[in-house]
């Protein structure tokens, strides 16, 4: 017998599922800040900025550091992985205690790593290089339109005058704004809550699109876990960091828990239900079940407006009931037969947590 084509012998696990955590350490929430601070956008961009800084206005020279260290926000952000490799409870203590103990070059070449931009044939051996302590490697890797003028002036320090540095930054900042991040925690362990019940019922690439609030993300072979880190001070937005093969979300915690309701239902299952609550809509789901069709055809079977179907489609797919596919010269769109079950799975879970809630009240 002749046989075409390659043969294989695939011993890969194909039922491998992508690690997904959801973390609340406090440091998080303070090194978050410290981004907020240096990210590059107006502090009115963030809606909790003005009192953060208000906090930081008690230590002068906290704000001289901070000043020091201006425009060198994902200097912070690289920090975050370091920060989960730690024991629990990960504190802001705990992370300047590490840093100061932490190998300098280790700690450089994570910096550098995350810090410089456009990674090219040759930058490796320069980053090895400047993380040992070589000045004369440290222009080729800061342009003169790279903006992080800090995390130069860092690098180009003694190697251990790092640690140290930034050790100094985090306890400051501990004193002068601890009290008041220390308020929001209770928020934000909340929200991870939910989102780890959600956790239970859907995969990890829908996961990541209902925390962030509709950012979807291809879980690549070359990605070995996901970090889900909620936060109150960079509301409203996402940040999106990595660690090594690690890709890390620091998500905007949504209104509903941040006001402390703990009976209103998520968001994002008020918008299922709503969007099944139509019985045009449910028509609409009925016809995708057949396949996927194009607006125009689509319309035509429910019997609406091209208008009024495409009003239908886009609270489905807010919904994440519907998805489309975008050919050479039309949209199609189909069922996402994945989130049916999910519907269910996320009543069971609003329900349960509610059952579990009276138990802790009778005991």
């Amino acid at each position: 017998m002749t046989v075409t084509g390659p043969k294989v012998q695939d011993f890969t696990d194909r039922q491998r599922r992508l690690s997904v955590v959801v973390e609340t350490d406090p440091v998080y929430e303070a090194l978050l800040s410290l981004f907020v601070l240096h990210g590059g956008i107006e502090l009115g961009e963030y809606e909790d900025g003005s009192m953060l800084i208000e906090r930081l206005d008690r230590d002068p020279e906290l704000r001289a550091e901070l000043d020091d260290m201006d425009c060198c926000g994902e200097l912070w952000l690289s920090l975050l992985g370091i920060a989960h490799e730690l024991p629990t409870p990960r504190t802001t203590a705990r992370l300047a205690d590490h840093l100061e103990a932490m190998d300098a070059v280790a700690l450089r070449t994570t910096l550098l790593q995350c810090g410089v931009k456009g990674r090219s044939a040759g930058v490796d051996e320069a980053i090895s290089a400047a993380a040992e302590g070589d000045t004369s490697v440290v222009a080729t890797l800061f342009d003169d339109e790279h903006h992080d003028v800090a995390l130069r002036k860092l690098i180009e320090a003694p190697p251990n005058e790092t640690g140290p540095t930034l050790a100094s930054i985090l306890r400051r900042l501990d004193d002068a704004a601890g009290d008041w991040l220390g308020r929001v925690q209770p928020v934000i362990e909340r929200d991870a809550a939910s989102t780890r019940a959600m956790a239970r019922t859907m995969s990890p690439a829908r996961l990541v699109e209902k925390a962030t609030n509709g950012i979807t993300f291809e879980m690549q072979p070359s990605v070995s876990g996901v970090l889900l880190i909620p936060s109150v001070i960079v509301r409203p937005w996402v940040v999106i960091s990595e660690h090594g093969s690690m890709r890390i979300f620091c998500y905007s915690v949504p209104d509903e828990v941040l006001e402390g309701d703990l009976d209103a239902p998520p968001v994002y299952m008020v918008e299922v239900f709503k969007a099944l609550g139509d019985e045009k809509r449910l028509r609409i789901l009925g016809v995708l079940a057949e396949g996927d069709i194009g607006l125009r055809d689509l319309a035509g079977r429910v019997d609406l407006a091209k208008s009024t179907a495409h009003h239908h489609l886009r609270v489905l797919r807010s919904a994440g009931l519907v998805r489309i596919t975008v050919g050479d010269d039309d949209k199609r769109y189909g069922l996402r037969r994945d989130s049916v079950p999910e519907v269910s799975r996320l009543l069971e879970g609003f329900l349960a947590g509610h059952e579990a809630t009276a138990t802790r009240k009778e005991t």
